[in-house]
């Protein structure tokens, strides 16, 4: 069995995850929704013929806001990266995941006009997403990969597979509503639109901030090796988090 060894630094990366981890939770947590379903249809219809620009807006709103499923879990990704175009590259990988289910389920609900009322899923996507989150953690903790100078690092495959997992929380629903009140004003092939652009807006508000605060940590720290390692910490506590959150919708359901 393998003795597992703990570095001179770890008091300070535990201290590091648990701040980041504790700051990332009072966002979540303390934010009001700003995205309900009545703003955005107000945003899309009041621009009318200019409903790409409108889907972008709301995409950006998305990603602009402290979701547990937007930038307060991918900047954990963007912290373990060595530069900034691994930092682009991780938040683009769980970005286009998204992206590629919004786009899929616009394209086909344009092609229904039905409305599923996803919502109902988010506990067991919170769950879901937790038991993924964890399951990284503890791979990239214990797991034996390719490292960057000895730092294990986020395999962007797993990035992949969260982000396609995340897709189905947060504001899914809010790409389904958009999309059945904008294709009555195009052609429903063209639906497919609506769930890119939206996935496009929330990839480049995500993409700002995480960016601002991997420059802002890393130059604060002085040392990407603790940075890196307070990320996957901070990957795993937000995995339990996340599991709790997902209890308690069930236990608590909001009426």
């Amino acid at each position: 069995m393998q003795k597992i060894t703990f570095s001179r630094k770890s008091p300070r990366v535990w201290l590091l995850a648990g701040i980041i981890s504790v700051a990332i939770i009072i966002a979540i947590m303390s934010m009001p929704e700003v995205l309900e379903p009545p703003l955005a249809k107000y945003i899309v219809k009041s621009m009318g013929s200019y409903w790409l620009i409108a889907v972008l807006i709301v995409g950006v709103i998305h990603g602009l806001k402290p979701d547990e499923h937007t930038w307060p879990i991918t900047v954990t990704y963007g912290l373990m990266q060595r530069n900034v175009r691994g930092v682009i590259t991780a938040v683009s990988v769980f970005a286009s995941a998204l992206t590629l289910v919004w786009t899929l389920m616009s394209a086909l609900v344009g092609e229904l006009m039905g409305l599923l009322n996803t919502s109902v899923l988010d506990p067991y996507v919170d769950i879901i997403v937790g038991i993924t989150m964890i399951g990284i953690a503890t791979y990239l903790v214990f797991g034996k990969h390719r490292d960057h100078h000895d730092v294990k690092t986020a395999d962007y495959r797993l990035i992949w597979i969260h982000g396609l997992a995340a897709a189905f929380g947060g504001d899914f629903f809010i790409v389904l509503i958009l999309t059945i009140v904008i294709v009555p004003m195009i052609t429903t092939g063209l639906s497919f639109l609506v769930g890119f652009m939206f996935g496009f807006g929330s990839w480049l508000a995500q993409t700002i901030i995480v960016l601002a605060i991997y420059k802002g940590v890393v130059k604060s720290v002085g040392d990407w090796s603790v940075v890196a390692e307070a990320g996957r910490i901070a990957l795993g506590i937000l995995g339990l988090f996340m599991i709790w959150l997902g209890v308690y919708s069930f236990l608590f359901p909001n009426d």
